[in-house]
């Protein structure tokens, strides 16, 4: 699969220029749809936190398909430990506040599970500070998000994919606490990872989220680990 990325007014467009090896349900599980032209194409929307160049878009997304077909970090504990300790030292040299939430926190805490992507959470104060850290690896654009559970969203690919998630809307707990929501940014809990301290949220917060998801093995080790 190949992508090119374009710009139409204030939005990126990400056009499928070779989808060999995919599926159409694939493509959608990635939020492609099919144009009138039968073309797949992802639109991302106007309101972006700040402006991106384009060809570096379409060079880090295109590396991101490509190290994923081939399964470049798949079960290398070396790559993701890399990518981790990048984030921190990025953050850590720019001031920028952070949090990490999804499976990422799970594994940094030494619990048997593998994070196909790191879930970084952040705030709207740090987005100047993101864009100069990390804006030459990002692959998909930063933008300001509405109806959905955070205010904001961009990935970086450096090796692995990084999420980048801001502030969680107040009704993301209304069901039930979770790992990335208002309470787990309000209780956040420091932890030792090879000589870095990284705010994590309170390890059962990852229950539910896991739950929903049917990733039972999970939950149990999450059980255990409590235990």
């Amino acid at each position: 699969m190949k992508i090119h990325v374009s710009r139409e007014g204030n939005a990126y467009i990400y056009k499928v220029s070779n989808r060999s090896g995919v599926s159409e349900s694939e493509l959608k599980s990635m939020y492609y749809e099919c144009d009138e032209n039968g073309l797949y194409r992802r639109i991302y929307p106007a309101s972006l936190m700040f402006e991106h160049d384009g060809r570096l878009l379409e060079n880090n997304y295109n590396n991101y398909l490509m190290d994923k077909e081939n399964e470049i970090h798949t079960d290398d504990r070396k790559i993701i430990d890399n990518a981790i300790e990048w984030i921190c030292s990025v953050h850590e040299n720019n001031g920028i506040k952070w949090w990490l939430a999804g499976s990422a926190a799970l594994y940094v805490r030494g619990i048997d599970v593998w994070p196909h992507d790191i879930d970084v959470m952040t705030y709207k104060t740090e987005i100047e500070k993101l864009q100069q850290a990390v804006g030459k690896y990002i692959s998909e654009p930063f933008h300001h998000v509405t109806n959905w559970v955070v205010k904001g969203f961009g990935v970086v690919y450096r090796q692995y994919k990084i999420d980048y998630a801001f502030e969680p809307e107040e009704w993301v707990d209304g069901n039930g606490r979770v790992d990335f929501g208002p309470y787990a940014q309000a209780h956040l809990e420091k932890i030792k990872w090879n000589g870095r301290t990284i705010s994590v949220p309170p390890l059962e917060l990852h229950i539910k989220s896991n739950a929903a998801r049917g990733r039972t093995g999970v939950v149990d080790k999450i059980k255990a680990a409590i235990l």
